[in-house]
C-alpha cells in the first residue's frame, strides 16, 4: 500500500471525519492539510497546560496519555494504538486549545497533524468539507459538556446528602 492510501485509509477511520468519508474530493482536500511528524518513543508530543494549534492522528504506533495529579504526579490515563484510531487535539482547530493532558509516544510513531490555520483556510474555501468537520467537533464537546453537568450534579447530590446527614 502506498503512503498516500494508507493516510487517505486512516482519514476514513477518524470519527469527526465520518461525514465526508466517503467523498473522494473532499477526503482528497483534508489529506492536502495533513502534514507528517515522528517522535520517538517516551518523546513528549503535547504537554497539559500549553496551548496548541495542531489537531494529531496517530497513523503508526502508540501514545500514552498522561494527566497531572493536585500534588503535581503525572498517573497514566491510557495507552492507546494506531489501530485504535486514535485521534487528539481536535478542539485546537476551532479555538486555541489548552491542552488537557500530556500525550507521549509510548513507541517510535507516525503522526498526522491537522493545524488549526490550514483548517480555517480549508474550511473558507470548501465550507462544504469543513462544515461536516466542524459540526463532529460541536457534538463531541456538547458531549463532554454534558457529561461534566452530569458528573457536577452528582458530586452536589453528595455534597447534600452528606451536609444533610
Amino acid at each position: 500500500m502506498d503512503m498516500n492510501n494508507e493516510v487517505l485509509d486512516k482519514l476514513k477511520q477518524i470519527p469527526v471525519f465520518a461525514e465526508i468519508k466517503d467523498n473522494e474530493k473532499y477526503l482528497g482536500l483534508l489529506h492536502e492539510i495533513c502534514k507528517r511528524k515522528q517522535y520517538k518513543a517516551n518523546e513528549t508530543i503535547i504537554k497539559e497546560g500549553e496551548l496548541g494549534s495542531e489537531m494529531f492522528i496517530v497513523l503508526r504506533g502508540g501514545v500514552e496519555i498522561l494527566k497531572r495529579t493536585r500534588a503535581g504526579d503525572n498517573y497514566t490515563v491510557i495507552n492507546l494504538r494506531a489501530e485504535d484510531n486514535v485521534f487528539f487535539g481536535e478542539l485546537a482547530l476551532i479555538d486555541d486549545d489548552k491542552r488537557s493532558a500530556t500525550v507521549t509516544a509510548s513507541i517510535d510513531s507516525d503522526f498526522l497533524l491537522i493545524s488549526k490555520n490550514d483548517f480555517m483556510k480549508l474550511g473558507n474555501n470548501h465550507p462544504s468539507v469543513g462544515l461536516p468537520i466542524t459540526r463532529a467537533i460541536a457534538k463531541i464537546i456538547a458531549g463532554r459538556l454534558r457529561k461534566t453537568t452530569s458528573d457536577m450534579l452528582t458530586i452536589f447530590d453528595a455534597l447534600v446528602n452528606e451536609i444533610g446527614a
